[in-house]
């Protein structure tokens, strides 16, 4: 205790007096006060602190979660340095992002000198047995890890369960996979573990049985219903098996228990745009860019990102709050572009979003030559044209009237055997429905009226509520398709008409879009083949 080396960080005088008082009566004198995030990162880099008792609120700037994540990432903690957070906020969001940033220990206010001292003892204790091991795991040495772990199990250490999780992490990493599931059954025979039975099933997808491993994780969240990691791995293997509907909700879950971590807010917009779901992926946008604020991994791409789900919301919205938001985008392009540095494909991406912002408000010259200077970058950087810019120039030369020259940008996406699949999906979500979110919300109701109705068996009014639907989203496959069905299954229960024969043609024709790759081609393919062979032949 009297030889550590510590850094207190609070942004109030009086704190930082008070626990330096405590330290000092147990002997502690090597002692380093900073009042800012900002501090704590300068202090870091220049000395080797055995112990940092940081609170989260540290006033304008990074807080305690953030100033962890930084000094981590940049390697400034020595692998048995000891980080301890402080907070007297007691909301859900804040305390849960704190915990997934994992420090040594969540302490909360107010406390007592019993308190932090005994606390500071329990991990100094804890240092003493295990900084070899953490030594070992900062070094990625799993094979000392293993060693090690079995030596203190071997002779009854107090940190044996520690132990045996990082052994079983150990196994896993170094894909010993018989061993890794032996052992979380061992430490299971008692009772169930919700970190064991994560790692049971991340062995089960990594052998090839990805539906159990989904199978077991539904478990895990049924049973430990605040165990984040279960949820976005649920999420994550889900979208692989290419159900990215059910996928979302499962984020949307993590979200929900824990927003305040920027990549997953970031993950959920990738997501809910491939999906077509533009509310959600405006929500989280913003969400992630407020999040991005005083962050070390802040970039370019949160402004983008939500820059340009703004544009895409708007698209044929007319509305006050439409040009608000377009106001709204351009001022986030700007506050980047004077944040962060501009290479060519950022600038590229800038330059098409506000295109986009552009044509939106019905501002076509100032969009044409916004996309004449995207256009001009591509030619002079033939390597700019990545499949993300492509959708990108699709989307803009789309909103522009030039549909020819947009779907051969869609097309540079859709027949590369190398496009990552979500961004396939996300090229489809726009051909499906290249509306704003207003005239996407009112389908949707309409949608869901018409679905009620067919339930229901009122064929009639199901058609009416479809084509009303219709009318705010032409060309989306998944009303279109329930409009088809809808007009079969009323000619199935009254008699052929020409009228329904009509709205069947009309709306096969307007989803022509889709190929093999669409994820309700299937069904399409079902309903045209059907189509043409009772009523076209």
């Amino acid at each position: 205790m009297r030889a550590l080396k510590v850094l207190i960080a609070d942004d109030f005088e009086n704190s930082r007096q008070s626990i330096r008082k405590i330290l000092l009566s147990v002997g502690i004198e090597n002692i380093h006060v900073t009042a800012t995030g900002k501090g704590v990162l300068d202090e870091c880099k220049t000395k080797k602190f055995d112990l940092i008792l940081c609170d989260y609120n540290l006033g304008h700037g990074k807080n305690g979660q953030q100033v962890l994540e930084e000094v981590r990432s940049l390697g400034y903690l020595k692998s048995t340095a000891l980080f301890v957070i402080i907070s007297a906020e007691t909301s859900r969001d804040v305390v849960m992002g704190i915990m997934e940033a994992s420090p040594d220990e969540y302490l909360t206010k107010p406390f007592t000198q019993s308190v932090l001292v005994k606390r500071i003892e329990r991990l100094v204790q804890q240092n003493g047995e295990l900084s070899e091991i953490k030594k070992a795991l900062a070094d990625s040495n799993y094979a000392s890890v293993l060693t090690l772990c079995n030596q203190l199990i071997k002779v009854g250490s107090r940190y044996s369960a520690w132990c045996r999780r990082k052994m079983a992490e150990a196994f896993f990493e170094t894909k010993q996979f018989e061993k890794t599931k032996s052992l979380c059954h061992l430490v299971q025979s008692k009772r169930d573990l919700d970190w064991a039975m994560v790692l049971e099933a991340q062995v089960m997808n990594a052998t090839g049985s990805a539906q159990d491993a989904i199978t077991h994780l539904n478990k895990v969240v049924a049973q430990f219903p605040n165990c984040i990691k279960a949820f976005d791995l649920l999420a994550e293997y889900l979208e692989e098996k290419g159900d990215s509907e059910q996928a979302q909700d499962f984020l949307e879950s993590a979200v929900e228990l824990s927003p305040r971590v920027m990549t997953r807010q970031q993950s959920l917009v990738n997501l809910s745009l491939s999906n077509g779901d533009l509310d959600v992926a405006l929500r989280s946008s913003q969400q992630a860019l407020k999040l991005s604020a005083n962050s070390h991994f802040a970039s370019a791409d949160q402004y983008l990102q939500a820059a340009q789900v703004i544009s895409e919301s708007i698209i044929g919205d007319a509305s006050a709050e439409a040009r608000k938001k377009s106001q709204d985008a351009f001022s986030m392009l700007n506050q980047m572009a004077k944040k962060f540095p501009d290479d060519a494909s950022t600038q590229l991406h800038k330059i098409l979003i506000e295109s986009q912002v552009f044509s939106s408000l019905g501002k076509r010259d100032q969009a044409n030559l916004a996309l004449k200077e995207g256009k001009s970058m591509l030619e002079e950087h033939a390597g700019l044209l990545t499949p993300d810019i492509a959708l990108e120039m699709g989307k803009v030369l789309y909103a522009t009237g030039q549909h020819d020259a947009a779907n051969e940008m869609f097309n540079h996406i859709l027949n590369d055997k190398n496009v990552d699949k979500r961004l396939i999906a996300k090229t489809y979500a726009f051909l499906d429905e290249p509306v704003g979110l207003t005239a996407r919300l009112k389908a949707k109701q309409d949608n869901l009226v018409g679905l009620s109705f067919y339930e229901n068996k009122r064929y009639e009014d199901a058609i009416v509520a479809f084509k009303k639907a219709q009318k705010s989203s032409p060309i989306h496959p998944g009303l279109n398709m329930n409009l088809v069905q809808t007009a079969l299954k009323l000619m199935e229960t009254t008699e052929r008409q020409q009228s329904l024969i009509d709205i069947c043609i009309d709306s096969l024709d307007r989803i022509k879009h889709i190929s093999v790759q669409h994820k309700q081609f299937k069904r399409y393919r079902s309903l045209k083949s059907y189509v043409v062979r009772n009523f076209q032949a």
